[in-house]
């Protein structure tokens, strides 16, 4: 159900973006009369497909709610939003006859989505949401405890919100892969984190987690 709302999104914006951007350069020279019209048309092309992306995010919403986030939905719904960040700059370049800057501002949406994932932290938000609808769902703890050292200090505060059983595993898997200090050459500031959060991690399990 989600991926056909994901994919029948990116169908209709493949066809619809170049659709416009094409026949808004053969209207160049064209009478206002039938540009305005051009513009009316693209406007309301552009609302419907709207609809579309807003169907498509709440199919990865309902999908999310019952089965948790992983990266790759979290992916797919963020580059949903780039989609709609890009429709968006198209019906604003297009209905104030400026097409030429529709391809700078599609880049510079890009690069701002780019860094805003960076400053998201993917890693630590997905096992935020997931911890958060732990209470009434399943909470994979395996899956959680596979992700990047990124998510290792989120996981670490959330094991005491956890069932004993899932913050076993968080825990064991956690020890066993905590990465290691191989001096200046590999460091970053996300291994540091993770070995600082799971410095005298093994104490502060249940007591009856039995280590492998």
């Amino acid at each position: 159900y989600a991926r056909e709302g994901f994919f029948e999104l990116v169908a209709v914006a493949a066809l619809v973006i170049p659709l416009l951007l094409g026949v808004h350069w053969l209207l160049r020279d064209s009478s206002p009369v039938l540009r305005t019209a051009f513009r009316l048309a693209s406007a309301a092309l552009l609302a419907l497909l709207f609809v579309i992306i807003a169907s498509a995010l709440q199919r990865m919403r309902v999908y999310v709610d019952e089965f948790g986030l992983t990266q790759l939905r979290f992916y797919s719904t963020a580059f949903m939003f780039w989609l709609a960040a890009v429709c968006l700059l198209l019906g604003i370049t297009l209905l104030r006859e400026r097409r030429r800057q529709f391809g700078f501002a599609a880049l510079a949406a890009g690069t701002v989505g780019v860094f805003a994932l960076n400053a998201i932290n993917p890693d630590a938000f997905i096992v935020r949401t997931n911890v958060d609808r732990a209470a009434s769902r399943n909470f994979d703890a395996a899956y959680a405890a596979s992700l990047s050292p990124d998510a290792t200090p989120t996981l670490v505060a959330a094991l005491p919100r956890l069932a004993e059983a899932d913050a076993c595993v968080v825990g064991n898997a956690l020890l066993d892969s905590a990465p290691d200090d191989d001096g200046w050459r590999t460091w970053n500031l996300g291994r540091q984190e993770a070995r600082d959060a799971t410095a005298g991690l093994g104490s502060r399990l249940p007591p009856g987690c039995p280590r492998p």
